[in-house]
């Protein structure tokens, strides 16, 4: 997923136990993609359109990436 591209956050086991799930729902911008072969923890940074906990950037599991294409 290149940078830049406006994605939606879903749901995943991931995420909860990321105690993330607040984020389900909410906009944000790929910012850095860390889904390399090498990566064991896959996923992107991405930039949250409003903040969450006073932080607009965060780690986000690849399978909570929803894509508006």
């Amino acid at each position: 997923m290149k940078t830049g591209t406006v994605i939606n956050i879903k749901p995943s086991e991931a995420l909860s136990l990321m105690r993330l799930n607040m984020l389900i729902s909410k906009e944000a911008m790929v910012v850095q993609d860390l889904t390399g072969i090498g990566r064991l923890n896959k996923g992107y940074m991405v930039e949250l359109t409003e903040p969450y906990l006073d932080e607009v950037d965060w780690f986000i599991p690849q399978e909570s990436i929803d894509d508006e294409d």
